[in-house]
């Protein structure tokens, strides 16, 4: 079974993440991950999707579908624990705008999250 990762950072008002999307559809969602919630995979050393629309708050399910180490980096500033192979890291967006994630280890990993209000 995956290990659920959360981070909690006051200062961000955040507790997890959220999308309005998905990894890519040939991806089913790991066991941790609510059936219908929407998630992105690290696999290939690359996030899929790339792009995301989503609400302030709506939680985001991160999963490392493969053996490489990542993290997860929001905004050149928050960082998620080092995630090992199925680990789950959940977080959410507390301010609209566009946001940019990517991985310490794998600078050409880059996911876009646009975040409504």
């Amino acid at each position: 079974m995956p290990r659920l990762l959360a981070l909690s950072l006051p200062t961000l008002a955040v507790i997890a993440f959220a999308v309005a999307g998905c990894a890519d559809p040939g991806v089913p969602a790991p066991r941790g991950v609510p059936e219908g919630a929407p998630f992105v995979s690290q696999d290939r050393l690359t996030f899929s999707p790339k792009e995301l629309r989503v609400e302030v708050g709506e939680r985001i399910y991160f999963w490392n579908g493969e053996t490489a180490i990542h993290n997860l980096v929001f905004d050149k500033s928050a960082r998620s624990p080092d995630m090992e192979a199925g680990d789950i890291f959940v977080w959410s967006f507390s301010t609209p705008g566009e946001h940019v994630v990517t991985c310490d280890y794998h600078p050409q990993m880059r996911l876009r999250v646009t975040v409504l209000p």
